[in-house]
């Protein structure tokens, strides 16, 4: 469930409103020095740097260009976001209950 091995594409962001594209969730990465975003569920979620620390949030929240990722993941129910060489990655989605 929280493997993320699916390259992320333009299509994941069919349903989502600018600024949220690949390109944009790529400079978020980059800029925050990222290396990946893990959601359990609820309102709890890991973001850890490229040194496997971990990216804590100031005075109780993330800075809003990653909260627009977690709503992201929220909505599209992404369980992890993956950032290596260059490439994005995502966690399948799971499926609906009675589906």
């Amino acid at each position: 469930m929280y493997e993320a091995g699916i390259e992320l594409t333009e299509g994941d962001f069919e349903f989502s409103k600018p600024p949220l594209s690949k390109k944009f969730i790529r400079l978020v990465f980059d800029k925050h020095q990222l290396e990946h975003i893990a959601y359990f569920g609820g309102n709890m979620f890991y973001v850890s740097k490229q040194n496997s620390e971990p990216f804590m949030p100031f005075n109780a929240r993330y800075p809003e260009d990653i909260e627009l990722i977690l709503d992201f993941m929220v909505r599209e129910r992404i369980r992890r976001i993956r950032y290596e060489n260059g490439v994005l990655f995502r966690s399948a989605v799971p499926k609906l209950s009675g589906s």
